[in-house]
């Protein structure tokens, strides 16, 4: 099957964010990037990489997850542990798992540590996704070392209108939606629910369901201020009847999950030169993991639970001052608290359950920062600081410059250098039931810098490419317990790089055609290791489960009569994993594989107040077998078929 798509991924591996990056009409409306900066930028003017993708085109090719949307950013490897709803992760430019930070309209959803399970989240009512590559703890504190991933709600505009959608494939798949939005004068709003369920790909206990409610609210804008208000809630349930080694042996553990985020900000202009901006959000979350075992003495069945809570609140306020030479200069203080408790109980099933274990951890956080952006002559340019002053680390300094000028007709540099940092995890500082506290963690840091260039021609095709060199340093390793009790301990203990090239390729010729792709060459590598360290990691070691080349295509052709074609090829290259079936687990290879997956769309009634468009989609169209977890296989070929109805009023 490769053979099918490797020649034309490497035709085009001079490559492309997504093309969902791409303004219908560049000449006329300029793209502005919200979550480079603190203040919305012009795209050109960035100092650093950024990729948005739209939600009205990710939803019209049939893209429903979040992680299979983030498969077409260069440098982002997505590892799913198998059916849908298994745990998935995103390792940015060869970083770690914990290394990205996630938003959702403003309001961090990173679990302490910085890891976020994008298993359940999805496209439905999503305005756009922005996508930042490169360290950015000055602009979002801890957690954003190897980048940002920023979804924003879809605020509504138009008249109002009602859609409904349903889909049905394999593996019993069944899709439904239905969203109403809209705006006046004063106001813009939308609301959505959908849910998604599926038998899954293995033959028994794989069931996964997902439903999601969304909505945002915004008033003003175009006088001196507006206010806004948005929330999400999703709750997700999937049944898992795999051990670790990826053999399916049990029919009845599942896990369930309930996430609530909600934002709110305003912003008021305090003057003619001064803006005010005030930002407050939440994130609760409930983890519930239930299974019923034969103990290997085989008297009686056990019931085991394990229920967490955590939460997140969050406070920002910060003034813009807006200078001559399109200088401007934001000065803000945020503040976090961090709460997570969870119990571990067990007993005989239809008996009562006891309580084996329990944690209970908070913290609180203060930043204090500061953003000068501007321009000088045609250069543009960025100088930011902030400090982080945190409960459980010592105070914690970043910073980043960068610039960007022109050198040619056409053709833009860009530089930048930054700092960034990732806070220990809870249950690393703390005691739990198999590891004893180490309370003396330091937060693991980054160091990078990049330069790249940007070639634009005719606002109908865009070249871009660059290098960008990472340092991380005290990252957090486990460390193995000794007798009596066996309990383990983090220290920081080894240090990594991750360098490489990007490349990206944006055509859009016509209305009607749009295309990119993109290609990632990256070497993460561990550099040096304590003399403390006892794991198996040595310095030249690959880092696990990020490939070395990977990189993505994208095209999207749509006819007169409303006829609508798109496909996307995703390639992951070569990379190494771990057998966790023997000890000591020994490294493996896991096989490169390219994913291919089609769409189409055709409105077969069209009308001034609405209309009805089938649609159908494929994905993994060629049946590519392949892992992204060692002994994990991931989801064969798949085929939808569906329809959406609109009616506007």
């Amino acid at each position: 099957m490769k053979s099918h798509i490797l020649p034309v991924l490497a035709v085009l591996a001079l490559s492309s964010t997504s093309m969902s990056a791409q303004e219908k009409d560049t000449a006329q409306l300029e793209t502005v990037v919200v979550s480079a900066a603190k203040i919305p930028q012009p795209a050109r003017t960035l100092t650093q990489p950024v990729t948005i993708l739209r939600g009205d085109d990710l939803r019209a090719r049939g893209v429903t997850r979040v992680s299979e949307a983030l498969r077409e950013v260069p440098g982002a490897a997505l590892v799913q542990g198998g059916s849908y709803g298994a745990v998935t992760s995103l390792f940015l430019r060869g970083g770690e798992s914990r290394y990205t930070k996630v938003l959702i309209d403003g309001v961090p959803v990173n679990a302490s540590g910085g890891f976020f399970d994008f298993s359940h989240l999805t496209t439905d009512n999503i305005e756009r996704i922005e996508i930042v590559r490169g360290p950015s703890s000055v602009l979002n504190g801890a957690d954003a070392v190897s980048g940002t991933v920023h979804l924003f709600t879809r605020k509504g505009s138009g008249p109002p209108h009602l859609a409904v959608a349903g889909r049905a494939g394999t593996y019993r798949s069944i899709d439904v939606s239905a969203d109403a939005s809209g705006s006046s004068e004063s106001a813009a709003y939308s609301v959505g629910a959908a849910r998604h369920s599926t038998d899954g790909i293995l033959p028994f206990n794989n069931q996964y369901q997902n439903g999601t409610l969304s909505s945002a609210l915004r008033i003003g804008g175009r006088g001196s201020g507006a206010a806004g208000i948005s929330a999400r809630y999703t709750t997700a349930e999937f049944h898992y009847p795999t051990d670790f080694l990826g053999q399916p042996v049990d029919s009845n553990a599942y896990r369930v999950q309930h996430r609530l985020t909600v934002s709110l900000d305003a912003t008021r202009n305090l003057g003619t030169a001064v803006r005010g901006h005030v930002l407050a959000g939440s994130n609760d979350v409930a983890d519930l993991t239930e299974d019923i075992a034969v103990p290997f003495d085989g008297v009686q069945p056990q019931h085991s639970a394990f229920r967490s809570r955590a939460y997140r609140r969050n406070a920002e306020g910060r003034v813009t001052f807006f200078g001559p030479a399109r200088a401007t200069l934001t000065l803000g203080m945020a503040h976090e608290r961090e709460h997570e408790t969870s119990t571990n109980e067990s007993g005989p099933v239809g008996g009562p359950s006891v309580q084996t274990d329990s944690f209970d951890a908070s913290r609180r956080n203060t930043a204090y920062y500061s953003e000068l952006l501007g321009a000088i002559s045609r250069l543009s340019y960025t100088v930011s600081g902030r400090v982080d002053d945190n409960s459980d680390y010592r105070r914690f300094t970043t910073y980043r410059i960068g610039a960007n000028v022109p050198v040619a007709s056409g053709l833009r540099l860009r530089a930048s250098l930054g700092t960034a940092f990732n806070a220990p995890a809870f249950n690393q500082l703390r005691p739990t039931l198999y590891t004893v506290g180490s309370a003396s963690l330091r937060p693991e840091k980054i160091r990078s810098a990049e330069i790249g260039i940007v070639s634009r021609f005719r606002d109908a095709i865009q070249v871009s490419g660059g290098y960008f060199n990472q340092r991380f340093a005290d990252m957090i390793q486990y460390v193995s317990g000794v007798a009596p009790t066996y309990k383990g301990s983090y220290a920081n203990l080894t240090s990594a790089a991750a360098n490489g090239y990007e490349a990206e390729l944006q055509i859009n010729p016509s209305a009607a055609w749009r295309a990119s792709a993109s290609y990632t060459v990256v070497s993460p590598r561990v550099v040096e290791v304590s003399p403390d360290y006892s794991g198996s990691e040595r310095p030249g070691d690959a880092l696990i489960r990020r490939a070395s080349h990977s990189g993505s295509i994208v095209a999207a052709f749509t006819a007169r009569t409303g006829l609508s074609f798109s496909g996307a090829v995703s390639y992951v290259g070569k990379r190494p994993d771990t057998d966790f079936g023997q000890f000591p687990s020994p490294r493996v290879t896991l096989p490169s594989y390219a994913k291919v997956d089609l769409s189409a769309e055709y409105p077969i009634m069209r009308a001034a107040r609405g209309g009805l468009t089938i649609s159908a989609r494929v994905e993994n169209l060629f049946g590519e077998e392949y892992e992204d977890v060692f002994r994990f296989a991931a989801p064969g070929r798949v085929v939808f078929v569906g329809a959406r109805a609109v009616a506007v009023f």
